[in-house]
């Protein structure tokens, strides 16, 4: 209450992107699958569901990633796509990252960190 209650309107806006860019393609899952027709659809699916999740972040990137391992919540096909999700993450801006710190901490990059580089060397979660 005391970190979320000042950032109810954070917390909303970010409520209506989630379900802006997740909201069409479950509905569109879900219409296929009423139908029959998702398992012939099942590789280009899996291959959307991975780039939303890339889409939404760092949250539901690891998401993905826990998935990835669990053949008894996904098929095959979710399971190779997310797969990519471990070995591939892309990078997030170093220019949100550095005042996301400044934010949060309320200091300045150079002052919380002995050395940091503006470039990533890698992605991790």
């Amino acid at each position: 209450e005391k970190y979320w209650g000042p950032r109810q309107g954070e917390v909303r806006a970010r409520a209506v992107e989630v379900f802006g860019v997740a909201g069409p393609f479950l509905i569109k899952v879900l219409a296929e699958w009423r139908a029959g027709q998702l398992a012939g659809r099942e590789r280009e699916r899996s291959a959307e569901l991975r780039e939303i999740l890339t889409r939404l972040g760092p949250t539901f990137i690891k998401l993905g990633q826990a998935l990835s391992v669990r053949p008894d919540l996904v098929g095959p096909s979710a399971m190779n796509e997310l797969q990519q999700l471990c070995d591939a993450v892309p990078s997030f801006p170093s220019d949100i990252a550095f005042e996301t710190i400044r934010q949060e901490l309320g200091r300045d990059v150079n002052e919380v960190f002995s050395e940091i580089t503006p470039a990533p060397i890698a992605a991790a979660s």
